[in-house]
């Protein structure tokens, strides 16, 4: 399964419950995602795959655009990759 995504630094996404936040764009082709979990920055650059999960999620095909990151996301089809938009969207509201 593949999702092809655009950030602007700060924007998240999930991969399955893990989630990841764009930290910045250092380049046109290259920028960091930090795992929220742990900390652990990734930096990705254009034509490297990059795993980010041991599930084997990769990050490939980098393209920065101005201040955007554009990233394809990869994975088997059981991992659900979304938009932290999406992911929230989706989840059910716990109420106290």
């Amino acid at each position: 399964m593949g999702l092809a995504l655009a950030f602007k630094p700060g924007e998240d996404f999930f991969v399955n419950d893990e989630r990841f936040v764009v930290e910045r764009v250092t380049s046109p082709t290259a920028f960091i995602v930090r795992r929220d979990k742990d900390g652990v920055e990734f930096s990705l650059s254009d034509g490297h795959s990059h795993e980010i999960l041991p599930q084997g999620v990769a990050a490939v095909n980098l393209r920065g655009q101005g201040n955007l990151a554009r990233l394809d996301l990869t994975a088997p089809r059981s991992v659900n990759l979304a938009t932290g938009e999406n992911y929230r969207r989706a989840k059910p509201r716990i109420s106290n």
